[in-house]
């Protein structure tokens, strides 16, 4: 569950995606890290996970869409 920057794991990460998830067995969700560098770049991780690149993700994923587009426009 994405807790927008209220923790400091992957939960509340901007890097932490809205669009590539996963559950597998029924386990946690995982969800793919989109930060351009750190430890879990490119990898699944649990809410729980963190690593040196988190950043706040108060406005949502950087891959999160809405009507008005990505809420990070500095990291496209």
């Amino acid at each position: 569950m994405r807790t927008y920057g209220e923790t400091n794991g992957c939960a509340g990460c901007r890097y932490w995606s809205e669009m590539i998830a996963r559950s597998i067995g029924g386990g946690p969700v995982e969800a793919m890290c989109m930060a351009s560098k750190g430890s879990k770049r490119g990898k699944y991780t649990t809410g729980r996970d963190s690593c040196e690149a988190w950043k706040s993700g108060e406005l949502g994923a950087i891959d999160e869409t809405g009507p008005d587009g990505c809420p990070y426009e500095e990291d496209q």
